[in-house]
Formats: C-alpha cells, sequence, structure tokens
C-alpha cells in the first residue's frame, strides 16, 4: 500500500483509507462505531490530563478520523459530502458563545 502525507487532497486520503478498511474486512457498522467511540474515549483521556499538543493527542485525533471515514464508507456515507452538508447549514448561524459552547439563536 502506498504511503500517504497530509499534502494529498482529502478526497484522496479518504479514499485510502476507506479502501484499506474494506481489505480488512471492516464491513459491520455496529463494531466500528464501537471504534470510533474507543477512540473518542482515548483523546478525552489525553485532554483531560491535560496532555495538548502531545503525540498521543496527534494519533487520536487521528484514529477518530479514520474509524469515521471507516464507519461512513461501510453505511455508503461520502463523509467529505456530508462535512460540506454541515458546514452550509452552520456557515450563516446566527448565536453566541456561552461558556466556550456555541449556543443557536432560534430560527
Amino acid at each position: 500500500m502506498n504511503i500517504i502525507n497530509p499534502s494529498q487532497s482529502s478526497d484522496e486520503l479518504f479514499q485510502a483509507v476507506a479502501l484499506w478498511g474494506r481489505d480488512k474486512g471492516l464491513n459491520d457498522p455496529v463494531m466500528q462505531f464501537a471504534k470510533v467511540n474507543e477512540e473518542i474515549g482515548e483523546l478525552a483521556h489525553e485532554l483531560v490530563r491535560g496532555r495538548i499538543g502531545s503525540s498521543e493527542m496527534e494519533d487520536a485525533f487521528g484514529d477518530i478520523l479514520v474509524t469515521l471515514i471507516i464507519l461512513a464508507d461501510i453505511l455508503n456515507y461520502d463523509l467529505l459530502s456530508c462535512l460540506a452538508e454541515a458546514y452550509n447549514t452552520i456557515k450563516d448561524r446566527k448565536g453566541k458563545t456561552v461558556n466556550g459552547s456555541f449556543i443557536k439563536e432560534n430560527e
């Protein structure tokens, strides 16, 4: 398998990860969702211990993305399209930030 680097397009990276998941026989959405949650837990572990900027935190972010890409592929969703749709929904949203959390105005 080819080495992927950050300078490649998001689409190339997503396709490579999805193909890797297919090659490994990852096809159970429930099990893959559990893996997503496991990786989110690892990120939480690093965050609560104040390890911001650590290689472990970087690894956790990457692992979350990998597991999400594979889950989306299993369920036949294009994760980049999902991201674009979500951004287009929020880009003009009005509201305010309270205690570090954005609260949208009632529409």
